[in-house]
């Protein structure tokens, strides 16, 4: 009996100590939780503080009051001034450049231009006052490989311009007239009847919204600052599906920061780095960060899915809407990068304007480990172009692997 009673004292006194030590443990956990949001939203009210501010600067120091603290940005020096000099010598009526490092989601440059004053607009690659045109087509691909039997593969007929969108040509019409392409091709030159139609046939409103959903539309997508929402809404009708899937319609709005995301996820095969702006804060006495800006991500299509999608927007860039840009590009660069990209044009937004939109992915051939950068350029166009979104991808690409991260 007096065994027994000292077992089941020993017993309890492990079960407590275990009790005990889960719980300070818990306590040092909600602690760390807390000081990581109180940083948190320090370093997010300096941010929007300062993008309310006219004459707009990125702050290198905040403070709450008691310590001051020293902002660490994930910026490339270089390449951001880079970008800002190359958007001083080539802008349109105003012009954004964003560059993503793939790998971690850091944001590398942001630069945002207006031509007649001659200004940087800091906020320009973060507002999404912008219709997003073309670009929604990565969106609507995604929806259409994952979630209908329709393939890269699959021929489309169309009648009349690709570039239009009519109720008519919504109709199964064959004539004389009449052409067949497969979705691949149709991607690669942005038909937009094509990809209403596939739409119209193969995909529900619901479906089409959750994928943009998953895309980040609708939601916060940088923690350390209050950037705007993308908007994406439900489809109205059949024609509207076709509108929005197509990109051809001014209620669709992305930022440019966005558009270089939806790159960055085909490109890491099909999982979302948050894009990152701030990568820690320190002070001058402690040893190392007081507070770390971690890494997010999450699975948004299927790795099948990114490769297929990737196939696309690799024939956009060598035989589509971006040739331009390869043919162009110096010829080591031709063979040695693996590149993707998707244009979209569109008149509308905010600056009001013609919208010249570019979003590619560009990432060595012979490294798996290395997923390169993405970029989004974003020209708004008035009366007249003056420069293509193909010429700045272009040199931000040749910088890129030249100096900052040279590849052989």
């Amino acid at each position: 009996m007096k065994i027994f009673t000292w077992k089941k004292s020993i017993l309890y006194s492990v079960i407590i100590t275990v009790l005990l030590f889960g719980f300070f443990l818990t306590k040092k956990e909600n602690f760390d939780d807390s000081i990581n949001e109180r940083h948190l939203n320090l370093v997010k009210k300096n941010l929007d503080d300062a993008f309310s501010n006219k004459d707009f600067f990125w702050p290198k120091t905040i403070s709450d009051g008691e310590k001051n603290y020293n902002v660490v940005y994930t910026f490339n020096k270089k390449l951001f001034d880079f970008s800002k000099k190359l958007l001083r010598r080539h802008s349109g009526d105003y012009s954004s450049i964003i560059v993503i490092d793939n790998n971690s989601g850091k944001i590398l440059a942001a630069a945002g231009y207006e031509r007649k004053g001659k200004n940087y607009i800091p906020s320009l690659p973060f507002s999404s006052t912008h219709p997003s045109a073309s670009l929604f087509k990565i969106i609507t691909t995604a929806e259409l490989l994952e979630n209908s039997a329709v393939d890269q593969n699959t021929i489309f007929s169309f009648n009349g311009k690709g570039s239009t969108l009519y109720k008519y040509q919504l109709k199964d019409k064959s004539n004389k007239w009449t052409r067949r392409w497969s979705l691949k091709k149709a991607f690669a030159y942005s038909n937009n009847v094509i990809f209403g139609k596939a739409a119209i046939r193969n995909i529900s409103g619901t479906g089409i919204f959750k994928k943009a959903m998953d895309f980040g539309f609708n939601s916060n997508l940088i923690d350390e600052m209050s950037v705007s929402k993308s908007i994406f809404m439900m489809p109205e009708n059949q024609y509207n599906l076709a509108e929005l899937a197509s990109g051809l319609t001014r209620k669709t709005l992305i930022s440019p920061v966005h558009g270089a995301l939806l790159a960055s996820v085909i490109a890491n095969d099909g999982v979302m780095k948050y894009p990152r702006l701030v990568e820690k804060i320190v002070t001058d006495e402690a040893d190392g960060a007081v507070w770390n800006n971690l890494e997010r991500s999450k699975r948004v299509i299927g790795k099948n899915t990114s490769v297929k999608i990737k196939q696309m927007m690799r024939m956009a860039i060598k035989r589509g809407t971006a040739r331009g840009l390869f043919r162009k590009l110096k010829l080591k660069y031709r063979t040695t990068l693996d590149i993707g990209g998707k244009t979209g044009s569109i008149t509308g937004g905010v600056p009001f304007g013609k919208r010249d939109w570019l979003t590619l992915y560009a990432k060595p051939i012979d490294s798996k480990e290395d997923k390169g950068i993405s970029i989004c350029i974003m020209n708004i166009n008035l009366k007249k172009w003056y420069v293509k979104s193909t010429y700045l991808a272009k040199r931000i690409i040749e910088y890129y692997f030249d100096d900052i991260s040279p590849t052989g």
